[in-house]
């Protein structure tokens, strides 16, 4: 790694990983409030090797992302925090959710346990507490002096039509009911005061455009950039209920809100910056072209326009960025998946021990490990896997396979399969509107659909199958190859 890096690795020039002061929330008993600093104080003491600070200055146009980009290309993956941001004073913190790792440090679990912790939260949730202040409103920009020029927006790849706000969860009133809703879209700048809301056509924060706009009315709603990780894995819920509900839960305490200072939502507290406006009902602009976690361009598409009408942040911000073409985009996209599509398998097939959506197949692959004990189950499995979730693969092994290994999983289908009877497809299905090579219903049509592909990579229960040959497992499971090797 370069010398203007600089963390606790043996690798790295001498140096520690920067320290970040810590709100508290009483005078007399010190208590870590949840959000960034705290995460990224976690990962200085417990896991230092994964939080990397960069002194050099580096250019918001795609050098930021190429650095991200080489160390990616190298199997690296920390915590980054360029401190020095050509043209910027905000520094920009990065790779939050590159890995499951990330994710367990900031849950205090293992990586094993993130899927069931976050179904626990969706379970167990806690309702935002009110609180009359906090650190987001250190700082309050409202009128001209409220422009986007102060954040150091990215731009990640080389064709994308500009800079991009990549991090920020949209939370929005619903004008109808008042409910509330978030997620995280992606929004192009297109002025100081203006940006793009890109939202998918079958999310709940466009059905409540849609509804508003049927009415004449705009959407109040409030980007929030820069919180702890539960900010983000909490966005991916895939059900209706208010996503800072399964924040407090994964967090085990509220999440304290302020009301915005412009338009009627209740905001984090501690977050790092809030970019309050409204999403036009009555204006659309191109967004596009952009690097999606497909790993390719996804073309111009009209997408609603956000009006700015305030920011506020702390007194000395950190700006989130997460890279959409590297490994956190489609961790953190995984973990709503894993969380919804083991829940109903398992409901249905009672013998699936765990499911895995790898980065490697882009958000579109999943890998299902059962204990099968009669034949015709691995395909029953994989028809289902299919059904739970818009998977376009669902690979169904046994559980002598190791489904976090790509290679292991390919292994099982190079040695238990036959592509005439172990694969099956099913065409004529909606996958994803970014998916290239996506066909019309009709002639004519948009490129919506996709053919399915299921594979049933599980050995045949046959006694005389062969067995997989090994030393005795509880002897090499049992050795510690530090008594061994140097």
């Amino acid at each position: 790694m370069p010398a203007w890096m600089s963390g606790s690795r043996g690798c790295l020039s001498l140096g520690r990983p920067p320290t970040f002061p810590l709100m508290c929330r009483s005078n007399t008993v010190p208590v870590m409030t949840a959000d960034l600093r705290s995460f990224l104080d976690t990962l200085e003491r417990n896991a230092p090797e994964l939080l990397v600070r960069v002194d050099r200055e580096v250019d918001p146009r795609w050098e930021l992302s190429s650095v991200q980009r080489r160390l990616q290309a190298d199997g690296d993956l920390p915590v980054l925090v360029f401190d020095r941001v050509a043209d910027h004073a905000m520094p920009v913190v990065t790779n939050l959710f590159s890995t499951k790792q990330h994710l367990a440090l900031a849950l205090g679990t293992t990586p094993e346990r993130v899927v069931e912790r976050f179904g626990e939260a969706q379970a167990n949730r806690i309702a935002p507490r009110e609180v009359a202040s906090g650190p987001v409103k250190d700082v309050v920009l409202t009128g001209d002096r409220a422009g986007l020029g102060i954040l150091p927006v990215l731009t990640h790849c080389e064709k994308d039509a500009g800079p991009y706000l990549t991090a920020g969860m949209t939370i929005a009133r619903d004008p109808d009911s008042g409910a509330l809703n978030a997620g995280i879209y992606r929004h192009l700048v297109l002025s100081s005061k203006t940006l793009t809301m890109n939202m998918a056509p079958l999310c709940h924060a466009s059905e409540i455009a849609r509804r508003a706009e049927e009415k004449g009315r705009h959407v109040d709603a409030a980007i929030v950039i820069g919180h702890h990780p539960a900010l983000g894995m909490a966005s991916q819920q895939r059900s209706a209920e208010y996503e800072l509900e399964t924040m407090g839960g994964l967090l085990g305490e509220p999440v304290d809100v302020v009301q915005a200072e412009t338009v009627d939502v209740p905001v984090p507290a501690d977050a790092e910056i809030v970019i309050e406006g409204r999403i036009r009902t009555d204006a659309w602009e191109d967004d596009g072209p952009f690097g999606d976690y497909w790993l390719y361009y996804a073309p111009p598409k009209p997408a609603r326009v956000f009006e700015v009408t305030a920011i506020t942040h702390r007194s000395d911000p950190l700006y989130h960025d997460i890279f959409p073409v590297g490994p956190e985009h489609l961790v953190l996209f995984s973990l709503g998946m894993e969380g919804v599509v083991f829940s109903q398998l398992k409901a249905l097939v009672p013998q699936v021990v765990a499911i895995n959506v790898p980065v490697s197949g882009a958000g579109n692959l999943v890998y299902v490990q059962i204990r099968k004990d009669f034949e015709g189950l691995g395909v029953n499995t994989a028809l289902a896997a299919l059904g739970a979730y818009r998977f376009k693969c669902a690979v169904v092994v046994d559980e002598d396979v190791d489904i976090y290994d790509d290679a292991s999983v390919l292994w099982a289908i190079m040695t238990r399969t036959q592509a005439d009877r172990s694969f099956f497809t099913a065409p004529g299905s909606y996958i994803s509107r970014v998916d290239p090579t996506g066909y019309p219903a009709y002639p004519g049509g948009p490129p919506l659909l996709s053919t399915r592909l299921g594979i049933d990579a599980t050995r045949p229960l046959d006694p005389d199958f062969p067995e997989v040959a090994e030393p005795p497992s509880a002897l090499w499971r049992g050795i510690d190859p530090k008594d061994y090797l140097p």
